[in-house]
């Protein structure tokens, strides 16, 4: 504890088991002297204090926020790691569309600029004599659409059948809704 023999009653009136080592006060078992919401006594203030510790925190508890005249609740503080990352990546979309608008290259804007340039190349070639490998690869798509049907027919497979079943729910749900309006134009209702 740091403190001299001569404050051993201190200890003794909480009924605190001390022994005196090396000329200070040892405690010799882990002790709680107080609790969270019980009022502190004059002895109980007196010790941590000798000790040199505080148990109370001070907080403040935000009731509203107050920015260049407008007030907001205290909730708008509460900014999450997901909140702050949609609001960059946000941020870095506005950018890059912006520069890819005006010509102006940042490195959130360079790939969509390398994408489009080859798309335009792409083009080119298709429509000239021009060629590559890659350019070659959609030449024969273009001149034979069947090929790519055939590449894609097992995905559209999976797909088509979960399909028809949904448009015959919503089929279903359109007709019930007419039904039910009950505003014709030459009911009598």
């Amino acid at each position: 504890t740091g403190l001299g023999p001569e404050k051993t009653s201190f200890f003794q009136a909480l009924g605190i088991t001390t022994k005196i080592s090396r000329g200070t006060i040892e405690i010799l078992s882990d002790v709680g002297l107080i609790k969270t919401g019980d009022k502190v006594g004059a002895s109980e203030a007196t010790l941590l204090n000798m000790l040199n510790i505080s148990p109370f925190s001070y907080g403040l508890i935000i009731q509203q926020v107050y920015d260049n005249g407008s007030v907001y609740s205290p909730e708008v503080l509460d900014i999450t790691e997901a909140a702050l990352q949609a609001r960059f990546l946000e941020g870095v979309r506005n950018i890059a569309s912006v520069c890819l608008e005006i010509g102006y290259p940042t490195l959130a804007s360079v790939p969509h600029s390398i994408i489009n340039g080859y798309k335009r190349v792409l083009a080119v070639a298709v429509e000239t004599d021009y060629s590559f490998p890659l350019a070659d690869k959609v030449k024969e798509f273009l001149a034979d659409p069947s090929a790519f049907a055939a590449a894609a027919a097992p995905v559209a497979a999976a797909e088509t059948a979960a399909a028809p079943a949904a448009k015959e729910e919503v089929k279903e749900e359109s007709e019930e809704s007419d039904d039910d309006i009950g505003f014709g134009l030459f009911d009598g209702d």
